[in-house]
């Protein structure tokens, strides 16, 4: 059976770059995604460069390139026909101290619908929601 290797991006869409883009310059760079572009996708869903026939409506956030390979990143897309998923994005840190110190710092980004796992000792979790209403989560996996 072959290896999981990790997911390479993601692609999330919202109704409005514009009324999610600050809060994720502030989220993603803090979850270690700090270099950032823009581009442009089509109605057709091809992407172009962003430039004066192609306005962005993609914010791209990656990773510093590692050695080995290309860097992993999340697309925030704009759709303005899309309504908000129940799909739910978890971005996984080291600790469950780290999950507890996140919890402030999303009330400070304007996260929405902050709220703690039911049990934070078996699934240290915090989720929220962005200020479309996208669900996102910070998480650590604890090894028993």
């Amino acid at each position: 059976m072959p290896a999981f290797l990790g997911v390479d991006h993601v692609d999330a869409r919202v109704p409005s770059l514009a009324a999610v883009e600050p809060f994720y310059d502030r989220l993603l760079p803090a979850l270690g995604l700090p270099r950032k572009t823009h581009s442009h996708v089509d109605a057709a869903g091809d992407w172009h460069d962003a430039d004066h026939g192609h306005p962005a409506n993609v914010a791209e956030y990656y990773e510093d390139p590692p050695a080995d390979g290309a860097a992993r990143f999340v697309g925030i897309i704009e759709d303005a026909s899309m309504s908000v998923p129940r799909t739910r994005l978890a971005f996984r840190v080291a600790s469950r101290d780290e999950v507890e110190a996140w919890e402030a710092r999303l009330r400070a980004l304007g996260a929405r619908g902050i709220q703690r796992s039911d049990d934070m000792d078996a699934y240290p979790a915090i989720f929220f929601e962005d200020p479309t209403g996208t669900k996102l989560e910070i998480c650590a996996r604890i090894r028993r």
